[in-house]
């Protein structure tokens, strides 16, 4: 019984078949990325070669594709994350990855129509396994929750379930904010490093680009990845409505902002002049090469090795070499040519046109052999029969899809600006250091991310930085640092949130409190100095307060017309449109509680108060000797504000303080969210005023001592 059909049920069915229908939407769509004589293959492993980054379909850990029953699911999703809802996270990627290993070790088998809440939760766990970094894991639960909300609402799932990820975010300590600051804030001594090369004015092309590229990211917030859309001519001036001059950069900002223009800090306004002036001088020769290339895109591109010929005339094994500037010493200009063919054809990411050139000289290079034949009797080898039809024409093809980016005349896929306009537009090549000489310059480079992280941070072994080769040992930077010290020193001068946004180039005014890394006793110093200084003494106060007349700041010396609250034993200046009350009406020891000298209403309420707190201690001794849970806690709080209210009262009966004088009271620190951490052991820098969650202090001795019991 060998040929029984296994039964499968309706709703697999169904879900296999939405499936099919989801990655045959992709297939054909898949078309718009096509190049010019290279279409996209949906069954490369790679699609970078084609615009969409981070597409590579390996299984997690690499060396081996993705299951053949995922990949097609995979891809279909990369494509639709990617060209669809233009969403770049590279981590989407490393979360199909672990569902694919989920999916396959728990059901044996890659079926998607198969995944449920059991797999999911294996791909966390197998998130978890991989990385190191607690947040790169969170990331990718959220992630899996994106994909199976995207599995239900497309039916690709034969029985639907609900799922959460358990992982949730770590919460950030006091400490723990502090060393991240550190961590994302340039030292002080990588920016006086730097500051002193620029102004050595280096020479090499490599050092040029690093540090001009710095002293613009050092003039206004912006990200490495838009270096590429500055033009050579960026600045220009206006007058602001004082009347005086403004440096603006013209800027296109990633992520969604698009075009602006951005105000250059006026201490850097000059070397960023410098700095763009600097890199203009060394690059207006491979702009005039874009331009060329641009315009001439059938002619090879010329340089002294070039030979002088048709571009449809057959070359010799040698000329074809000299045009191609390759060589070997130890080889004939024939096996290095097909030496450098092979390498050609085998390189997925070249453009198929170009493969296409390589192969066919492999062909007709295996077709003869090496033939040879005489000329007029003597022994040699006639080349140009040999090479069958390689041309300066062909070469053109092969040496602009190789060498060139491939958004070319763009400098990226988003075609912002071309490189013949792009300020940092170098020839390839330009920026070695071993020879200082461009061994193949047919290519066009930028100012990219990855080289400059290896000049700043020292992320490659093998490359040394600018601050090792200029005697800075153990300096280094990371690119992204000088937008976080910038957005930094922005919060620092209480620039408004919406202003720090738009300066930044962001879209969301809420993401700027990841670059806020001001210090605990910066912002504990801004909210102090944003605490309303009240006067001395208020006389209209104390009327105001008898006759039930609504209070406003300004009855308190303030320019605000903002209505105050009352309270039983004083007012309370709180501003109830920034938050809530995070006191829980422990009016007494709050910072933002005031009581005003000669209201005998609520001097009559405190010392009601005091009587019932007095009262609640006594009768509350012999739980607290007894040791009954939380007694020490329930002591603690209340012997505080009896305290305070001995301290008020006694201020408030002093026939020397003069009627109206307002009384501010001292903030203990206590806010219901701060005890709240410090019971979950979340709050490490915690306030003295703050509460344990069972204080093992016993505090029987010192109530004794509070109410007169003890001498």
């Amino acid at each position: 019984m060998n040929n029984v059909i296994p039964f499968v049920p309706k709703e697999r069915l169904a879900a296999k078949a939405a499936l099919q229908e989801f990655i045959n939407w992709a297939k054909s769509q898949v078309h718009l990325y096509d190049k010019p004589d290279d279409p996209v293959q949906w069954s490369a492993v790679s699609w970078h070669r084609w615009g969409l980054k981070q597409a590579v379909f390996f299984k997690l850990g690499g060396g081996e594709l993705l299951h053949p029953e995922f990949i097609d699911f995979a891809k279909a999703i990369i494509f639709e994350e990617r060209a669809v809802k233009l969403n770049a996270d590279q981590l989407i990627l490393q979360a199909l990855r672990c569902l694919e290993a989920a999916l396959i070790g728990i059901s044996r088998q890659a079926d998607v129509t198969a995944i449920n809440a059991a797999v999911l939760d294996r791909a966390c766990v197998i998130a978890q396994e991989y990385h190191s970094c607690e947040f790169s894991v969170y990331r990718v639960s959220r992630l899996l929750k994106h994909l199976a909300d995207r599995l239900h609402a497309a039916g690709l799932v034969a029985r639907p379930f609900i799922w959460e990820p358990q992982i949730k975010q770590s919460r950030m300590t006091l400490e723990d904010s502090e060393a991240n600051a550190k961590k994302k804030l340039p030292s002080d001594a990588a920016l006086i490093a730097l500051g002193e090369i620029f102004y050595s004015r280096p020479e090499l092309p490599l050092d040029i680009m690093v540090t001009s590229a710095v002293a613009l990211m050092l003039s206004h917030p912006c990200r490495v990845g838009e270096l590429k859309y500055v033009r050579k001519d960026c600045f220009f001036t206006e007058r602001d409505n004082k009347g005086q001059e403004q440096l603006y950069i013209l800027w296109h900002s990633e992520k969604g902002f698009g075009a602006n223009r951005k105000p250059i800090i006026d201490s850097m306004a000059e070397v960023c002049k410098e700095a763009v002036l600097r890199v203009v001088d060394i690059t207006q020769e491979p702009r005039e090469y874009a331009k060329w290339l641009e315009k001439n895109p059938e002619t090879f591109p010329f340089h002294a090795g070039v030979p002088n010929k048709g571009l449809d005339e057959p070359l010799s094994y040698q000329e074809a070499c000299d045009a191609l500037m390759i060589s070997k010493k130890d080889h004939t200009p024939r096996l290095t040519l097909r030496a450098f063919m092979g390498k050609v054809s085998e390189r997925k990411t070249i453009p198929e046109r170009a493969r296409k050139v390589a192969q066919e000289f492999l062909d007709n290079f295996h077709a003869t052999r090496g033939a040879k034949h005489f000329l007029n009797g003597e022994g040699g080898e006639d080349e140009l029969n040999e090479m069958q039809g390689i041309t300066l024409r062909k070469l053109n093809i092969l040496v602009r899809d190789k060498y060139l980016p491939q958004c070319f005349p763009y400098t990226d896929e988003n075609r912002i600006i071309k490189w013949q306009d792009a300020l940092f537009c170098f020839r390839t090549g330009t920026f070695r250091l071993s020879d200082f000489g461009v061994r193949k310059p047919f290519g066009l480079t930028g100012c990219d991310s990855g080289r400059l992280s290896a000049q700043l941070a020292k992320n490659q072994k093998k490359t040394k930085s600018i601050f090792e080769r200029y005697g800075y040992q153990g300096v280094k930077v990371n690119t992204h640092a000088f937008r976080h010290y910038l957005n930094t020193g922005a919060h620092r001068a209480n620039l408004s949130e919406e202003l720090i946004a738009r300066w930044s180039g962001r879209v969301d005014v809420s993401q700027n409190r990841v670059y806020n890394h001001m210090s605990v006793d910066e912002k504990t110093a801004e909210v102090e100095n944003f605490a309303p200084q009240l006067p001395t003494v208020s006389g209209n106060l104390i009327s105001s307060l008898k006759t039930n007349v609504p209070i406003s700041m300004k009855d308190l010396g303030e320019e605000s017309d903002r209505i105050v609250h009352c309270t039983e034993f004083g007012i309370c200046i709180h501003d109830y449109a920034q938050e809530p009350c995070a006191k829980f009406n422990n009016c007494l020891t709050c910072g933002e509680h005031v009581c005003v000298k000669g209201d005998q209403t609520k001097l009559d309420n405190l010392r009601e108060e005091r009587g019932y707190l007095r009262s609640s201690l006594n009768s509350f001794q012999k739980e607290a000797g007894a040791g009954a849970y939380g007694a020490n806690t329930w002591l603690q709080t209340t012997m505080e504000k009896l305290e305070r209210c001995d301290q008020l009262i006694a201020v408030l009966e002093n026939p020397d303080v003069h009627d109206g004088a307002l009384i501010k009271g001292i903030e203990n620190g206590w806010t219901v969210g701060r005890n709240a951490s410090a019971i979950r052991g979340e709050l490490v820098v915690e306030n003295t005023g703050l509460i344990a969650a069972d204080a093992e202090d016993d505090k029987v001795a010192e109530l004794e001592l509070l109410l007169g019991w003890r001498g």
